[in-house]
């Protein structure tokens, strides 16, 4: 981790991590180590990962963390992505910058001065061609050639070339500035794109400045190897080995890397094409390692599956990042079928014993471990395997103190998450409202504090939107309020002839209407009848107060 990273990961001050480029010297210093014998290691030069009959890694292979002889490679995370930085930075077309960086010249205008006389077009030396080399070149300028040109800067014949190819934003800037509206649309808008345009580039190089990130750094010059316990090789049974998918990528970028040295080093009649050739293969590998859903062909093992390499690794939940860096408190939470709870209170939740067994495992075996009732973890865990009644004890003592977080599922606003009291019930289900909710345990003792003061349902009762109350009492709530209530007629003279009620008493009673009511109009859900003659018929939209008088 270079210096810019141990920076900004402060223990007092910031949690935060970049992704970001970084130099070719940075990546060296990464792989460089010197052994005790002052001899330097650190370069991968075989694409092997262990020796077939003693399993283990040998030197200069994938597992000695070392890398090859490099060469100069376009990162596709700035070429393909959209927007893509390179196209930007450089002002020039995406499908003219992927044939240099891939040596596709086929559908390319080549200049005059890149073709010789009497040399045919496929034999052009490899140095007339425009390949992806000069992409980096056009990122990097040498202090010398400066020291030579400054003094002959306003006298060269070329000196307008010269300026509007390296002074030309500041010139455009001036020139559009100045230009106004023409009052042709088509132009108006050209005008208008061309601005936006320079805009997003100098907001682009602006955040380069600011990072410290140099801009030849888009173009590999090393390819860092990931450690070892970061693509595993895992031995199964039968003897077979289960490897990662990232090292059958380094062993393919390893491989065309070395028959391209093979090609510039020993090779002294070389065709040019060839060359290019073993360059694109190149440039295709490391593009497959940083990137494999990017590629038009992403690789593929035998079973046809894609494989899982490095951005795959890094990005979405099961990311290394947001997996196993920032997902150690998904441990304690669980996920279940959630029904009705009438009897509970507002601010209480049913928890089922085997979901809230597992949440509260650890301070169970805090408290088994505290009462001396087991002596250490593993005695613990196998008296709540046991699941004796001082299990049910414990756990009901530690819930008592401890709320939980229930998420209603799509989260939209701030009351999808709010706090409950829980308590134990039997079965498989929360008893809740009748749906499918996660639930959270807060750890620490901030988290809690602020699940008790901020979150806690009946402290969320008024909608922070529009301030209008969120629970209210449905109409099952009224007339579950209203007492007495009796399915039949029989049922309320039972209750009268036994002093419960009164003949003025307001009551509630399920009344069957005669079929040929039914059939005449249309029957009323229910009726209730007062003691002074009065009755109401409830219909699905109206209601009906009649008189017996």
């Amino acid at each position: 981790m270079n210096q810019n990273f141990s920076s900004m990961i402060d223990r007092y001050k910031h949690q935060q991590l970049r992704i970001g480029s970084v130099s070719p010297q940075q990546i060296s210093a990464w792989a460089k180590k010197i052994l005790p014998n002052r001899e330097t290691v650190g370069e991968v030069t075989k694409p092997y990962t262990f020796h077939y009959k003693t399993n283990k890694p040998e030197k200069d292979e994938l597992f000695c963390e070392r890398i090859f002889r490099p060469i100069k490679i376009t990162n596709v995370w700035y070429l393909k992505h959209l927007p893509s930085y390179i196209a930007n930075l450089l002002d020039k077309p995406l499908k003219e910058l992927e044939g240099l960086v891939y040596c596709d010249i086929r559908n390319e205008k080549l200049s005059s001065h890149s073709i010789e006389l009497g040399c045919p077009r496929s034999d052009m030396p490899i140095a007339k061609k425009r390949t992806f080399l000069l992409l980096r070149s056009s990122f990097e300028y040498e202090i010398q050639s400066w020291k030579y040109s400054i003094p002959l800067f306003f006298t060269t014949q070329g000196f307008d070339t010269f300026r509007s190819r390296e002074i030309s934003t500041g010139a455009e800037w001036k020139e559009l500035g100045e230009e106004c509206l023409m009052g042709n649309e088509w132009e108006d808008r050209k005008i208008r794109r061309r601005k936006d345009f320079l805009v997003r580039s100098m907001e682009l190089a602006k955040h380069f400045i600011q990072t410290n990130i140099e801009l030849e750094w888009m173009v590999l010059c090393l390819l860092p190897v990931l450690p070892p316990e970061l693509r595993p090789i895992i031995q199964i049974d039968g003897g077979k080995l289960m490897s990662s998918d990232i090292n059958e990528i380094y062993r393919r970028v390893i491989y065309r890397n070395n028959t391209l040295t093979d090609l510039l080093t020993t090779s002294r009649s070389r065709p040019g094409e060839l060359v290019m050739c073993q360059e694109k293969l190149v440039q295709e590998a490391v593009d497959t390692f940083l990137d494999n859903g990017i590629c038009r062909q992403p690789m593929r093992d035998g079973h046809n599956k894609v494989y899982k390499l490095f951005s795959d690794v890094i990005e979405g939940k099961e990311g290394r990042f947001r997996e196993t860096l920032l997902g150690k408190r998904v441990d304690y939470s669980g996920r279940s079928v959630i029904v009705v709870g009438p009897s509970l209170s507002l601010h209480r939740c049913g928890l089922p014993r085997e979901i809230a067994i597992e949440l509260f495992q650890t301070f169970v075996i805090r408290g088994l471990i505290r009462q001396h009732l087991a002596p250490n973890i593993g005695v613990a865990k196998s008296k709540i395997r046991e699941k004796g009644p001082i299990v049910w004890e414990i756990l009901q003592e530690v819930m008592r103190g401890h709320p939980v977080l229930l998420n209603r599922t799509p989260t939209l606003h701030r009351l999808g998450i709010q706090a409950f009291q829980p308590i134990l019930v039997e079965g498989r289900a929360i008893y809740f409202d009748g749906d499918q909710m996660p639930v959270h345990v807060p750890l620490s003792l901030e988290a809690q504090a602020e699940t008790r003061l901020l979150m806690f349902s009946h402290m969320n009762l008024l909608s922070p939107a529009i301030g209008d109350p969120i629970s209210i009492p449905t109409q099952i709530c009224l007339l579950g309020s209203i007492e007495p209530f009796f399915c039949n007629s029989y049922d309320a003279i039972g209750a009268y002839r036994q002093k419960r009620i009164n003949l003025d008493s307001p009551l509630w009673l399920r009344w069957r209407l005669e079929q040929c009511v039914i059939a005449s109009r249309e029957a009323p859900i229910e009726v209730h009848y007062e003691s002074l003659g009065t009755y109401h018929e409830i219909y699905g939209h109206y209601l009906i107060v009649r008189s017996l008088k």
